[in-house]
C-alpha cells in the first residue's frame, strides 16, 4: 500500500501535534506514549511502571485528555496515527465513541 503523505506532510503532522500537546502543557513524546499505552489496554498504574515515571504524571495526562473537548481528541489521535502509531488507535477509538467503523 503506497502512502500519498510525504515528509513535509509527516513534518506538519508532528509541528501540530506538539503544538497541541504544549496547548495543554504536555510532553509530546509522553503523550504519545501514554495514548498508545491507554489503547493498549492498560492502566494508569502499569502505564506510570512500564515508562517509569509517577502515577501522578500518568492522572494528570489522562485527566487533560478527558477534559479535551471530542474535536480536539479526534484530532490529537489522527496526528498520532500520522505520525507513526498507525491507524489502529484511531480506529478502535472511534469504535468507543459508537461509531460503525
Amino acid at each position: 500500500m503506497q502512502s500519498n503523505l510525504d515528509k513535509g506532510d509527516m513534518d506538519r503532522a508532528n509541528d501540530e501535534f506538539v503544538q497541541l500537546a504544549r496547548k495543554y502543557n504536555l510532553n509530546p513524546p509522553m503523550l504519545k506514549e501514554i495514548v498508545i499505552l491507554r489503547n493498549r489496554g492498560m492502566n494508569n498504574a502499569q502505564i506510570a511502571q512500564h515508562l517509569g515515571v509517577n502515577r501522578n504524571t500518568v492522572n494528570k495526562y489522562v485527566n487533560t485528555l478527558d477534559q479535551m473537548d471530542q474535536e480536539e481528541l479526534i484530532k490529537l489521535l489522527g496526528l498520532i496515527c500520522l505520525i507513526g502509531a498507525g491507524a489502529y488507535l484511531f480506529l478502535q477509538f472511534l469504535k468507543s465513541l459508537g461509531g460503525n467503523q
